[in-house]
């Protein structure tokens, strides 16, 4: 509601009769020299019912629209009050009216239909008393101003409303993405799991191999050399070699097989496991039948298989531990 329409409310008085336009000015405008009154009221004086219209039209366009329109239903020429009635509801949907006629020859129901709602309709019928005019006019500009300051409230809490319906979406759709990304991280820290554990298993396997192939192929054939009389000057080299190897395998992971067995063993184990019998093993490695067995006894030992009646290659085997 505007400051204007709190200080004063525009009242319209529409007649054909210049005396009673008169009492409406003189009942309306002296009450602005009573500050107890309440608002005070901006008359404007019509006689007839285009002229109404207009400053109705008026009023609207400007945003400073009437509270009351006393309307007399017999205006004499031009339109009759109720078609003018009709109009101003058109114009303004707010107004309240007066119904102001010397001979009531419109029944209530009809006015009612013609410029609803019913709650916006008052009557009074000539010849009037001021006092009358007065407090129609107070009640109904009190009754003007409060359904005005209800209309801006209900329109500031729909507003509110749309608001806090667009902050619940707002908080909604953050919420679905802040579950998507938590979904999202999911799944990324369980793919992570998964290649960190394929890594380290592959890790794993890696230096696995390295030190299988290292006490199997190469440290075999070190030793070989290191007992060849022809390179018995090479010796120190050898055994330096040695040494750099072992230092760069003994980080390395080792298995129960691996970690048990000697360098020699491990060699004599990897061809167990591929498949060679004791004869085939000792003529590849040009030695005696009898180191053979003496190794696959020892072998049995460390992995403490003597006497359990498990077939050592089967069990090398399970174990997945020696590489090719």
């Amino acid at each position: 509601m505007s400051e204007n329409h709190i200080k004063r409310l525009r009242i319209l008085a529409v007649d054909d009769e210049p005396d009673i336009l008169e009492i409406y000015y003189q009942a309306l405008s002296h009450v602005n020299d009573r500050p107890n009154f309440g608002p005070g009221f901006d008359v404007t004086l019509c006689r007839q019912g285009d002229e109404a219209l207009e400053a109705i039209q008026k009023t609207a366009d400007a945003d400073d629209p009437f509270a009351v329109v006393f309307l007399d239903l017999n205006l004499g020429s031009g339109p009759d009050g109720l078609s003018v009635g009709e109009e101003i509801r058109k114009i303004d949907p707010y107004v309240n009216f007066v119904i102001v006629t010397g001979l009531l020859d419109v029944m209530p129901q009809e006015i009612a239909k013609r410029i609803p709602p019913l709650d916006k309709i008052l009557y009074v019928q000539k010849p009037f008393h001021v006092q009358e005019i007065r407090h129609f006019a107070a009640a109904l500009g009190a009754k003007w101003q409060s359904e005005i300051l209800l209309r801006e409230s209900g329109a500031i809490l729909e507003k509110k409303v749309k608001e806090l319906e667009q902050k619940r979406r707002e908080l909604v759709d953050s919420k679905l993405e802040l579950e998507n990304v938590n979904e999202m991280l999911l799944d990324t820290n369980s793919a992570l799991s998964v290649l960190a554990r394929n890594l380290e298993k592959s890790r794993k396997e890696a230096e696995k191999r390295i030190l299988q192939k290292t006490k199997t192929l190469i440290l075999p054939i070190i030793e070989k050399l290191y007992h060849a009389r022809r390179l018995e000057k090479y010796r120190e080299d050898l055994d330096l070699l040695t040494g750099f190897l072992e230092n760069l395998t003994s980080g390395l992971g080792e298995d129960k097989i691996s970690a048990s067995l000697s360098a020699s063993e491990m060699r004599i184990a990897s061809l167990i496991k591929n498949g060679m019998s004791s004869n085939e093993i000792a003529r590849h490695l040009s030695v005696s039948l009898y180191t053979v067995k003496t190794h696959r006894k020892n072998i049995r030992k460390k992995l403490s298989l003597q006497n359990s009646g498990v077939n050592l290659r089967s069990y090398l085997d399970s174990q997945d531990s020696t590489g090719e």
